[in-house]
């Protein structure tokens, strides 16, 4: 209780500073973040009041001080003068980049609201710093000619006199902009600290904000040279090392956010790509905006474990450039070539067209690489067809040769319909286009009208093609796969008609290699499907699936989760053999968000059974995954899931066929907002929930119209993976 008191009252006091109407000093003002009141400068007079979807400032360690952590979408500091600067005057501060921003964002930004004019000094989306300069609404920017590290503190200071404005970074002037000798000859009367002047958004986010650490600021009157700069402590600063890792804070309170899953840090993922085991390690990639909450500055992100299990984030390993990929660096693979090095082969997406590329790495760790000079190795889709939209390049080789598929999208007299090229290379760098290896038929398989992050996968002397449709008229993305034989170069399937990886579609995009044991080893996209304002709330989106063993018996993919997962387990508590009633639920857990249960039952006379999760205790938030013998389905009932607003309540259904008096064991791995499922060690299932309430954690096992053997059952609570960054 006393240190809930004590934050309320360090709340009070800023909230309290944030409206105090003060006089400005004639001197300096320095920023230092620190102290019981952070957002006021060191003469007390200027308070800045925070714009932020956490609605606190995230402090952590500036250059003399604290700074100020920033997310890249809804966090920045502004302040009203009472009394207006006139010129000269600077703004000056250090920062440290984790991202690039999505779109042009500002350092800092200065008003003249009788002009309606604004300067700012800004960085646009390759690491270019500008001038931005704004005047009744129109806005121009002025770019200077070096790029801006990341991960490294910088010092930007941004001069404005009556001849115009000057931009240094770290002590050197690198862009000068005449200013119309009128435009703030009346002087400044405001400023905004990690952000632009414009009000920019894609949807519901804003792109203007930076994405990184708000050190220590100074804004003054006077023009600040070179020789200030250099004097004021610049070398001893910029060798200083910022902690770019998400504060804790951040999610502390989150308990719907995943405790042993992978997931990145904060923001924006998509897909996993890459899957490889390499000297001793596991390195997977992903999709990545680590600038923001949107599909945008899509760079491949990269994660290393020894375990499968305790993660570590890295750095991006590779990032949009002006040119070829100045629009993404989009989906791929990575595998070992001939001399058993790693090679990446991605698509990029230009200005006017997706491409293939390729990338290197500089050392065993792979957490550096460089792009092929020779790239694109491939050069939008081939003539033939009349789509341009070809991505998510596949790489295996046979014999001396190797082969490429690329997803795709067919239209046959007016039909459209999902497939992947084929490509040969002898060399991975001279790509011949020779055919689709495989097309679907939607009309009567269901495969969709364009399929993305394609798989071809060798198991037992078969070939699995896995691939993902897309969303269509209202069908959701799922993933499908065929069993066959690649022969003559194209793919021939056992059976036409694909079968899903899961009964209850919620993962996607796996990612497959061979782990240190030998096993085929799978991680995979796991989606929110949340409304854009609840991840606005809620800071992240997405996740990856544990890693899952496969293997092929008779065409059919079985999955079981990888037996690294037991390194997890902690408290266990067992549950004997008993009879399940109608309106007579076992509780099997309540007050824990990670879990792990597997139960061995026998359905016996009941018209439905399975499990609730996330129920609280009376009952107004629940969500049931349970088998209907009547109907033949497995069921995710998630329309009582949340009291949450945004959260998408929703009934998924898939055909499944349990006999009523065999036994069967079913093996749940719950973790915050996700739940996996595994049947027999055979048939998957995944779904999301986003309760509202804290104490929605109970789970219970039930029957209808019947009852239910329990044989027996398992609980362990689960570890944190306590995943890392490394930045």
């Amino acid at each position: 209780m006393a240190d809930k008191r004590l934050k309320l009252k360090w709340y009070f006091i800023i909230i309290t500073l944030l409206t105090l109407s003060t006089k400005v000093s004639s001197g300096q003002v320095i920023w230092n973040f620190d102290g019981p009141a952070p957002l006021l400068d060191n003469s007390k007079h200027v308070n800045l009041r925070l714009t932020s979807r956490m609605n606190y400032p995230e402090l952590v360690s500036g250059i003399s001080g604290k700074g100020i952590r920033t997310d890249g979408y809804s966090t920045w500091l502004s302040a009203k003068l009472p009394q207006t600067s006139g010129i000269p005057v600077h703004l000056s501060g250090y920062f440290a980049l984790e991202t690039y921003p999505t779109d042009t964002a500002g350092f800092f930004t200065l008003y003249q609201s009788q002009h309606k004019a604004w300067v700012s000094a800004c960085i646009d989306r390759f690491g270019k710093p500008m001038i931005g300069i704004s005047r009744g609404g129109l806005t121009t920017y002025y770019p200077a000619h070096i790029k801006i590290a990341k991960f490294h503190w910088i010092n930007i200071c941004l001069n404005i006199n009556r001849s115009g404005a000057q931009l240094l970074v770290n002590g050197f002037a690198v862009k000068s902009v005449a200013l119309n000798d009128s435009l703030f000859n009346v002087g400044i009367d405001s400023i905004v600290i990690g952000r632009d002047g414009r009000d920019k958004s894609v949807g519901i986010f804003p792109v203007t904000a930076i994405n990184g650490i708000i050190g220590r600021v100074e804004f003054a009157p006077g023009k600040l040279s070179t020789q200030q700069i250099a004097q004021s402590g610049l070398n001893k600063y910029l060798r200083l090392k910022p902690n770019l890792a998400i504060p804790l804070s951040r999610f502390a309170g989150d308990f719907n956010r995943p405790l042993y899953h992978l997931l990145p840090a904060a923001n924006w993922t998509n897909e996993t790509h890459g899957l490889i085991y390499y000297r001793g390690l596991y390195h997977i990639f992903n999709q990545k905006n680590g600038a923001n909450l949107f599909l945008g500055q899509i760079n491949w992100g990269h994660f290393t474990s020894s375990d499968l299990i305790h993660w570590t984030e890295h750095r991006p390993v590779l990032t949009p450039e002006p040119g070829y990929d100045q629009n993404g660096i989009w989906s791929g693979c990575c595998f070992l070539d001939n001399g058993r090095k790693p090679v990446i082969v991605y698509s990029s997406a230009g200005e006017t067209s997706f491409d293939i590329c390729m990338a290197h790495p500089t050392g065993n760790t792979l957490d550096s690489w460089v792009k092929f000079k020779g790239n694109p190795i491939i050069k939008s889709s081939p003539e033939a067809y009349a789509r341009k939209d070809f991505h998510d390049p596949y790489v295996w080789r046979a014999g001396n040769i190797w082969y490429m598929i690329v997803g795709f999208g067919l239209i046959d007299s007016s039909v459209e319909k999902g497939a992947v090229l084929l490509y040969k290379s002898a060399d991975l760098k001279n790509w011949k286009f020779l055919h689709p290896l495989f097309a679907g038929d939607p009309a009567n398989d269901d495969s969709g009208v364009f399929w993305e992050m394609p798989v071809f996968w060798k198991m037992n002397n078969k070939y699995i093609l896995l691939v993902n449709k897309v969303p269509n008229k209202g069908k959701p993305a799922v993933a499908l796969y065929w069993t066959g034989d690649f022969k003559n170069e194209v793919f021939v399937p056992d059976d036409r008609i694909p079968r899903r990886l899961e009964v209850i579609n919620r993962l996607l995009s796996p990612s497959v290699t061979h782990d240190a044991e030998g096993r085929t080893t799978a991680i995979a996209i796991i989606p929110d499907e949340t409304t854009a304002k609840a991840t606005f709330e809620a800071g992240w989106t997405h996740l990856y699936s544990i890693p899952r063993v496969w293997t092929l018996k008779n065409g059919i993919i079985y999955q079981r989760p990888h037996p690294a997962l037991r390194r997890l387990r902690g408290k266990e508590r067992q549950f004997p053999s008993q009879i399940i009633f109608p309106g007579k639920n076992r509780l099997l857990s309540s007050g824990q968000y990670q879990l792990e249960i597997s139960a061995d039952l026998i359905p016996g006379n009941c018209k439905k059974f399975g499990f609730i999760v996330g129920k609280n205790p009376d009952g107004s938030e629940l969500t049931r995954i349970y088998y209907d013998f009547e109907k033949k389905e497995l069921v995710v009932d998630q329309t009582k899931s949340s009291l949450r607003q945004h959260i998408p309540l929703r009934i998924r259904t898939g055909e499944y066929l349990l006999a009523t008096n065999a036994k069967l064991n079913i093996h749940l791995f719950i973790d915050g907002s996700v739940v996996e499922g595994f049947i027999n060690n055979k048939d998957a299932f995944t779904t999301r929930l986003f309760p509202k309430l804290k104490d929605s954690n109970h789970v219970e096992i039930y029957a209808e119209g019947g009852s239910l053997q329990l044989v027996k059952a398992s609980v362990w609570q689960l570890k944190s993976s306590h995943n890392k960054t490394d930045f």
